[in-house]
């Protein structure tokens, strides 16, 4: 009981020392995120921008585009209950191809489920050695579902066909969560 009350109180204590790591998607990239929650919902599910947060990617010549975004996205409601589910969705930053008329800024290359409520939880999200790092916690043995307390990191690459495809999964010895 006191681990979870300890975790909870740390969880809390990252949420507000570090409210400039959730930079605010911007708005023609929040609303192709709110699309994509569209898509994803059973109907209930609601899309969370003010939990999300975005990384600059390079280019992946492979699936044409020079310049991308990853955005970490919460979606919770799910059958109008409280539970949640966490996603990455990669967008490619559209070129201005000059043709008289401004094209989408971005469009959806890839997406995954990366967590969620009894699974893991993630915290945050960056662009390091041509990969997605994801870092967070999972479940513990004894952890209640509203706190999982075990840190642990992710890597997702992009293949050369567009899926995210997980490389590699760090436990708790081997992770710093800020």
């Amino acid at each position: 009981m006191k681990r979870m009350l300890g975790m909870t109180i740390l969880l809390t204590m990252l949420s507000i020392s570090y409210p400039t790591k959730l930079m605010a998607l911007p708005e023609d990239l929040a609303k192709e995120s709110v699309v994509l929650s569209n898509i994803l919902s059973d109907g209930y599910a609601k899309f969370y921008p003010e939990q999300s947060q975005v990384v600059e990617i390079p280019s992946y010549p492979s699936l044409g585009f020079k310049s991308g975004v990853a955005v970490l996205m919460s979606m919770g409601g799910w059958a109008g209950g409280n539970t949640n589910s966490q996603y990455v969705a990669v967008y490619a930053v559209n070129e201005d191809l000059k043709l008289g008329k401004a094209p989408k800024k971005y469009r959806l290359i890839s997406f995954k489920k990366v967590g969620g409520k009894g699974d893991r939880l993630f915290t945050t999200l960056s662009y390091e050695n041509q990969a997605l790092v994801l870092a967070g916690f999972g479940y513990g043995d004894n952890d209640g579902l509203c706190c999982p307390s075990q840190p642990m990191a992710l890597s997702l690459s992009l293949s050369d066909r567009g899926n995210l495809e997980e490389t590699k999964r760090s436990r708790a010895s081997d992770v710093q969560v800020p």
